[in-house]
């Protein structure tokens, strides 16, 4: 039976400040177990992070994978958003193509002209020509030119000073098969094409500045226009003028492709460097 004796109890020496140092191996198991005695209160400004806080290098971590993933999914919605505005750029031009020999073909075998005047009603434009042909309707019935303006174009095309009778657009047509009045030259007949699966009858077209538009007719290079043209074939057209600024040029894109449509009436991408005069010569 244990006796207290002064500030003692048998067997447990409490005046030294240590516990149990004479205890049973059983009383310290117990006392350890239930964190009563020996506890210490924390130290003064020392503060313990809230449950389910994040600590600075993990906040680090987590805003450097985010800059990770915008580095590698932005260019990748951007490509994505581009093709489809080539994608749809192309469709424009396979209807276009589609219209151009209805219309030929219902006009003796001949294209129309791209640009000319008429006397007291101005100025008159291939679209117009068209219109007729293409199944471009709004909600409300009206006609709609969007088909005629390519979603790729950088510069916002203005439509508001043209009469109805010229509609802008920014795309071009070859400028041989279908010449402008100004030339002289009448439109080519669809029998004198020897290469139509080769040949470039519509394209994405560079944009003037002035005027937002794109020429009726290609005219660079002046194969594109010229008749009995003397170049090579297989050499390569200048991309020199590919720029806004300068019209009558096939206009590659961001991507470096140029939408066209051929005499044949299938529509696609040529990358830049890789037209030849075989596109452009029409009449040999």
């Amino acid at each position: 039976m244990k006796t207290m004796t002064g500030t003692k109890i048998e067997g447990t020496d409490w005046t030294a400040g240590a516990f149990a140092v004479n205890a049973s191996p059983s009383t310290t198991h117990r006392s350890i177990l239930s964190g009563k005695m020996n506890r210490h209160p924390a130290e003064p400004g020392h503060r313990k992070r809230a449950a389910g806080a994040f600590s600075l290098i993990e906040l680090l971590t987590v805003i450097a994978v985010i800059g990770i993933l915008c580095a590698i999914l932005v260019p990748a919605v951007n490509y994505v958003r581009q093709s489809a505005r080539e994608s749809t750029s192309v469709s424009n031009l396979r209807q276009i193509a589609t219209a151009l020999n209805l219309y030929a073909s219902e006009h003796g075998g001949l294209y129309p002209i791209s640009y000319f005047y008429q006397p007291g009603q101005g100025e008159r434009n291939w679209v117009v020509l068209l219109s007729p042909y293409m199944e471009q309707k709004t909600a409300s019935g009206e006609s709609s030119r969007n088909i005629f303006v390519s979603p790729l174009a950088e510069i916002p095309v203005r439509d508001g000073n043209y009469n109805a009778g010229y509609i802008p657009s920014t795309y071009s047509l070859h400028g041989l098969i279908c010449p402008d009045s100004s030339s002289g030259a009448v439109p080519m007949r669809q029998s004198m094409i020897q290469r139509p699966a080769e040949i470039i009858l519509v394209g994405e077209s560079t944009q003037r500045t002035n005027s937002t538009y794109a020429n009726a007719s290609f005219s660079n290079p002046t194969a594109f226009r010229r008749a009995n043209s003397t170049e090579s074939l297989d050499a390569l057209i200048p991309t020199n003028s590919d720029v806004d600024g300068v019209g009558g040029a096939l206009r590659y894109r961001a991507r470096g492709f140029a939408p066209v449509a051929f005499v044949d009436g299938h529509a696609d991408l040529m990358e830049k460097g890789t037209v030849t005069y075989a596109n452009v010569i029409a009449d040999r």
